[in-house]
């Protein structure tokens, strides 16, 4: 993310200060047919501004969505100036602009999947559990895989807290870790494997591995949780 701001505040700059020679190229001139080049600087200025601002915050979705819009617009300006035939080459610079926008939309969303993959015993992708807590840790939703694994039907897992997926010697450290979040914002856990312990509604024990994300909004915090089972093998029943 940091390099991408620095990277829009360098295309801004470029925008900001074009020599005079250079204002009736193919390429400026395209951009400037739809908004003054000024203009298009300010964007990638607000655009470095914001990518290097959440590089340094716990929640960056803004800026992923943000960068992945711009380059994304770049790339069809420059493509659809190629069918006019106001850029005949720009069809280069339209394909580079939007394979950049699919790598920043790819990243937004690689982390997860590199989490899923690397999971030890890891299963078919059937096997993963994934779901969605707020910052009380109550249930939002979750997926069939959780149902299969928990024991929990949606509808009556959906308004639970989570404190029904672990075996009561976990609950309070549980409770105790989503008050340090909501108090100084910061969870140590995020983005990491962890080897835990879940509960079956039986009451029978078994080992899995738990990702959890925590998302920021005006709303609170956001937990996405992905678990897989570890060996899917019972380690203790009551």
């Amino acid at each position: 993310m940091t390099f991408v701001g620095l990277l829009s505040l360098a295309i801004a700059a470029s925008l900001a200060f074009v020599p005079g020679s250079q204002r009736g190229t193919p390429g400026y001139a395209t951009l400037a047919v739809i908004a003054p080049l000024p203009a298009w600087a300010a964007v990638w200025c607000a655009l470095g501004l914001l990518c290097l601002t959440q590089a340094f915050m716990r929640s960056d979705r803004m800026a992923f969505a943000a960068a992945t819009a711009v380059l994304l617009t770049y790339g069809l300006i420059y493509l659809l100036s190629t069918f006019t035939g106001d850029n005949p080459r720009g069809w280069v610079g339209g394909a580079v602009w939007l394979a950049f926008g699919g790598w920043i939309a790819l990243i937004a969303t690689w982390p997860e999947a590199v989490v899923i993959n690397r999971l030890p015993g890891r299963r078919a992708a059937s096997s993963t559990a994934v779901i969605v807590a707020d910052s009380s840790g109550t249930i939002q939703s979750w997926n069939p895989q959780a149902e299969a694994l928990f024991g929990w039907d949606t509808d009556e897992a959906v308004g639970r807290s989570l404190t029904i997926l672990m075996p009561p010697r976990f609950r309070d450290p549980h409770t105790d870790g989503l008050a340090r979040v909501l108090s100084d914002g910061h969870s140590e856990l995020a983005g990491r494997i962890i080897p835990l312990v879940g509960l079956h509604r039986d009451g029978s024990e078994f080992a899995i591995g738990l990702t959890v994300n925590a998302w920021y909004s005006d709303d609170g915090v956001t937990y996405t949780g992905v678990i897989r089972p570890l060996g899917g093998r019972h380690v203790r029943s009551e």
